[in-house]
């Protein structure tokens, strides 16, 4: 009985907050030119944040590759979204594809009106694309170019000289990527 208490208590708490909140909606886009980017998001920054819908896993290629990050935050409070990356033997940790204090953040929220904000990870570039045709540089994605391929390894790799800071944390390996 003590159990259903608690339940009742929690969920009363949930709906006292979630009249008192903002949602931002985002479209996270794979236009990179091979398959197989994956990301592995995670909504932070306060209580109600925990309930916000964020993309994990494959994310194919091209227009059928959209995913949509819904982000719910208590109003006054401050809340973003942030990715583990993977691309082609290629590894990011930390990139923040949304984030409540953005100046654009204001844009991400109506999607029915103005239209839906772009997460597009593109020639080598993360971008958030507002409907009012904004556009945020988020960093610049680290993929290599490697001579040599054997199974799961690559040799003589080097990473091309980029106009941005990364977008996140460089990781060497996959073993670090699923360790993050």
């Amino acid at each position: 009985m003590a159990r259903l208490a608690g339940v009742a208590v929690a969920l009363a708490a949930i709906a006292a907050v979630v009249g008192a909140h903002e949602t931002y909606y985002a479209s996270v886009e794979n236009r990179l030119p091979a398959l197989g980017m994956k990301l592995a998001c995670h909504a932070m920054g306060g209580f109600l944040t925990e309930l916000s819908v964020v993309p994990r896993g494959r994310v194919p290629h091209g227009r059928a590759g959209r995913r949509v990050a819904e982000l719910l935050v208590e109003r006054g409070q401050h809340g973003w979204v942030r990715c583990n990356w993977a691309y082609a033997g290629n590894y990011v940790a930390g990139i923040t594809v949304l984030d409540s204090r953005w100046p654009e953040a204001g844009r991400c929220q109506d999607p029915a009106g103005e239209g839906l904000c772009r997460v597009v990870f593109e020639n080598d570039v993360v971008l958030l694309k507002t409907p009012a045709r904004g556009v945020r540089v988020l960093g610049d994605l680290p993929i290599k170019r490697c001579r040599r391929h054997w199974m799961l390894f690559s040799t003589e790799c080097t990473y091309p000289d980029h106009r941005y800071p990364y977008a996140g944390r460089r990781l060497g390996s996959a073993f670090e990527y699923f360790a993050v």
